[in-house]
């Protein structure tokens, strides 16, 4: 059915293409701007202010890209690490929550200091050039207990949370006023990168929504926050304060929230080109229709097309398991920008791991991973979805401010989502085409016969110049009437990237793809002469048309100006443009291609990978050869290897007897700020035990070789009492009590000679000292002890890369949590150098859960071993590690 359908498909587009890839653009007017903040904030030349359609910076049109990076989740040592990390792939806002349960976890005791120093973080990306958006809360989400709100607060009777409850009002300003003492000083306005602030996160309560944003951005501005920018995340309801508060917008395309059964989910209706900002609608009275196009009717628009939350990775949470793949990122920003994006903000951008508190772990589960499957992940790899996401941030730092200004413009043949999904941003005289044809985990057919032809103010546009086939899983953007530099590029059928400043040479680059030959239009205009090495230039009357050329590093067009300027047009494959990366050393561009990950640091390149040797590519604009080729090669580290020991129940305990006597006890302290969440004792004895626990006898059963009891009831705070009874005189026992508790810690109470027999005197060790060597299966657990290589040496990078079979996994450094995983069959990445310190006191403890039999509920991907993840094992470990060079211009 599925080829039927694909062929069917394609015969209907050959046979309507004209009437359904035109596009009239000729009546597309000035859109009346009307400013939310009146008055401008900011350092001279650089004030911003927002209107209903762009942000403007010093009086410019702008189209920041901001990324998600939650500085309590990693440690400060690697805050500028990420923050490098995330401008090399053209960030260039930073946009942060700050969790109220995680710096004041007990009410009136803050901490703000190492993890937790907001101050400090925000200073690392001033003196970057990243600017801020502040996500203060009160309540933030973020996959968070209460959404960070802390305990304290929602077990307060007094007060109604995220409401207009004159109590938690003053909580709130309390909260506010605690934060603005940390970044005083570090607003916009005061020359800092402080330029927004979020209030709310997804509030839907109906009928206080407008009142409680208004309230909350009351008490901000009473604290002193006085930025260009308040925002609310907003995708339940239409509902907001219109001109006071700027709604953000969410967009997921891999949805781990909606389990379905562990079944595949339909693709959602952020899949296609639509207006359709919020999960009901934006309201039918600013959609403007003419002829067959839809569009925003912007005099009516209230706010700009701005998010926050734009997925291009995913969490991985326990009833869905999703491993994303880079196309899904490039889809969802392409869509967007489609749509009319003016800010795009990723969520997350990088990945983390959550603190664990005195009381509780944070973390929904994963308790502690938050890894995010994001472009950057918990331990500074690059994600998968990098190489889209990074050309795609370029491509709107180079060409954005052009692009802002732009409505988007909608063909009504998308409402038919069997259709080609097409959209076009334009001022009426130039703009850039959308196209996907692309869903996430599902196929969609070939359009044959493509060509798109568009009625412009002053002319009329066909591209491209032959008819091409629009092939599954396709997503692009092609520019028109795109001034370079004095040169205008009438189209092209390639896409661009990103630009290249070097004294009187502009470079451009772009890169083919999807089965489309590239193919440039550019007016004849001002042009001397056009060189381009290996393709067809055709002159035709006032305009050149460029074809037939081969995409790769040499494919470099030449124009000449009568003035003397050059402009370069470099078009490179699909696979290259993977590998592009661009930079600043001081005023100079720097433009590379490596698949090394790039990042400049007070102005010098640095290039890293987990190879010895790598290569960089340097564009030159001037000589011979487009990119000069650089090989780097150090001394490959031997002998990286870990070896993981299982170990089975009670391996550290021994095994003990009275040589006289019935009864073996123990007095064990379980004193912690953190409640019990599991309790188990495991014993093996040779003779016919009862066990008290604290005066009451428990009923333990029989696995395998011992034998088992949940004391989780049974533990109260303080001293308990563990107590074993014989029948007989001379019995030997061997025995353990693992603890887990709530706030991620994890004790083990073991037999040992401080242990007393009945008299009150010291037990013996029994010449006996067999032990099980295996978790029962009735368990579902394993327990791995790692022998590591020295972490001490060298200041690159060490990464674990463990693969395992099993449900879920949390690694410990003797006691504590280290992080933790739900399986998704993929290499769970532990990042060892980054807790050197502790390692070399403790050994690194991996303890995983097998599943039960029936994982049917729990969506997982096809090639995910159900079966062998029942029973825990580790099946490959492997030590990584970074080389850094540094690369000399």
């Amino acid at each position: 059915m599925k080829y039927r359908y694909i062929a069917l498909a394609s015969l209907l587009c050959s046979t309507a293409v004209r009437a359904q890839y035109q596009m009239d653009l000729q009546h597309v007017g000035t859109v009346p701007l009307n400013y939310l903040n009146k008055e401008s904030i900011g350092p001279k030349g650089k004030e911003i202010r927002v209107n209903n359609i762009y942000m403007e910076e010093g009086g410019k049109p702008v189209l920041p890209v901001m990324g998600e990076f939650h500085y309590v989740r990693m440690d400060h040592r690697y805050w500028r690490d990420a923050l490098l990390k995330m401008k090399a792939s053209g960030i260039n806002m930073v946009s942060t929550y700050v969790m109220w349960s995680l710096h004041e976890e007990t009410e009136g005791q803050q901490n703000w200091s190492g993890n937790h120093d907001l101050r400090r973080f925000i200073q690392l990306c001033d003196e970057l050039g990243l600017k801020v958006h502040l996500r203060a809360g009160p309540y933030c989400n973020a996959e968070m207990q209460h959404g960070a709100l802390p305990e304290w607060i929602i077990n307060n009777k007094a007060l109604v949370t995220r409401s207009n409850d004159p109590l938690y009002l003053n909580y709130s300003k309390k909260w506010y006023d605690a934060v603005f003492q940390q970044i005083k000083g570090l607003l916009y306005k005061d020359g800092g990168p402080i330029m927004a602030l979020q209030l709310e996160n997804e509030f839907v309560k109906k009928g206080l929504v407008v009142s409680h944003l208004m309230n909350l951005k009351k008490l901000a501005r009473e604290a002193g926050f006085d930025v260009p920018l308040y925002t609310m995340t907003h995708w339940m309801d239409s509902e907001y304060p219109k001109g006071e508060v700027v709604p953000y917008g969410g967009f997921y395309i891999e949805t781990p929230w909606v389990t379905n059964h562990g079944k595949m989910t339909p693709p959602t209706n952020f899949e296609y080109f639509t207006y359709n900002r919020l999960s009901d609608n934006i309201g039918t009275d600013i959609i403007k229709i003419e002829g067959d196009v839809e569009s925003f009717d912007g005099s009516k628009n209230d706010s700009p097309f701005f998010t926050c939350e734009v997925g291009v990775g995913a969490p991985t949470f326990y009833q869905r398991r999703a491993v994303v793949s880079e196309g899904m990122a490039g889809e969802n920003i392409n869509l967007r920008l489609g749509t009319g994006v003016n800010l795009m903000g990723y969520y997350m951008y990088v990945g983390g791991t959550n603190p664990r508190g005195e009381k509780n772990t944070y973390g929904n589960g994963p308790y502690f991973g938050y890894d995010y499957q994001a472009p950057i992940r918990e331990f500074g790899t690059l994600g998968a979805v990098m190489k889209e996401t990074k050309k795609l941030n370029y491509f709107m730092n180079d060409f954005g401010s052009r692009l802002a200004p732009m409505l988007a413009y909608l063909p009504l043949s998308n409402k038919n989502k069997d259709n080609l999904q097409w959209a076009v941003r334009s001022d009426g005289e130039s703009g850039y085409l959308f196209v996907s044809n692309y869903l996430y985990r599902y196929d969609r057919p070939q359009y044959d016969q493509v060509q798109f032809k568009l009625k412009l103010r002053q002319e009329e546009l066909t591209f491209p110049r032959k008819p091409v086939s629009i092939v599954n899983k396709s997503y692009f953007l092609w520019p028109f009437n795109l001034d370079l530099k004095g040169v205008n590029l009438k189209y092209a059928t390639a896409q661009p990237i990103t630009s290249h400043q070097d004294g009187k040479v502009s470079s451009y680059f772009f890169f083919e793809d999807d089965a489309i030959p590239a193919e440039y239009l550019i007016d004849a205009s001002n042009i001397k002469t056009i060189q381009a090495k290996g393709a067809k230039v055709s002159k035709e009357k006032n305009r050149y048309f460029i074809s037939e050329l081969v995409a790769g590093k040499e494919s470099v067009i030449t124009i000449t100006r009568n003035n003397g300027e050059q402009v370069k047009l470099v078009t490179l494959t699909e696979k290259q443009s993977d590998d592009l990366w661009k930079g600043k050393t001081g005023q100079n561009d720097v433009v590379a291609l490596t698949k090394s990950s790039l990042l400049v640091d007070a102005d010098k390149v640095f290039i890293t990978a987990e190879d010895a040797t790598q290569k960089i590519s340097l564009y030159k604009s001037q000589g011979l050869k487009a990119f000069e080729d650089k090989v780097y090669q150090g001394q490959k580290v031997q002998q990286l290897e870990a070896a993981a020991l299982e170990l089975g129940p009670m391996h550290d305990a021994t095994r003990i007897q009275v040589k006289t006597g019935k009864v073996l006890t123990k007095i064990v302290d379980s004193s912690s700020l953190a409640e019990v969440s599991e309790a188990t004792l495991r014993f093996s004895s040779d003779k016919t035990m009862k066990i008290y626990w604290n005066g009451k006898e428990l009923s333990p059963k029989t696995v395998g070789e011992y034998t088992i009891a949940d004391v989780k009831a049974a533990i109260r705070s303080g001293k308990n009492e563990i107590r074993f009874e014989s029948a007989d005189d001379g019995a030997s026992l061997i025995a353990e009590v693992e603890l887990l508790y709530k706030n991620g810690v994890r004790k083990v109470w073991n037999t040992d000679n401080t242990w007393l027999s009945e008299d009150q005197k010291p037990v013996e060790n029994s010449e006996n000292q067999h032990k099980p060597a295996r978790y029962a299966a009735a368990e579902r657990l394993g327990l791995f002890e790692f022998t590591l290589p020295d972490l001490t040496r060298g200041k690159d990078e060490v990464r674990l890369e463990l693969s395992y079979f099993g449900d879920k996994a949390t690694a410990y450094i003797g006691e504590e949590p280290f992080t933790d995983s739900y399986n998704d069959g993929t290499p769970w990445i532990l990042g060892l150098s980054r807790k050197k310190e502790e390692l070399a006191n403790d050994k690194l403890i991996v303890r995983i859960t097998g599943f039960g039999a029936d994982t049917q509920e729990i969506f997982l991907e096809d090639n995910f071993d159900r079966i062998k993840s029942q029973f825990p094992a580790i099946k490959n470990a492997k030590v990584v590690k970074d080389y850094t060079y540094s690369v000399n211009e």
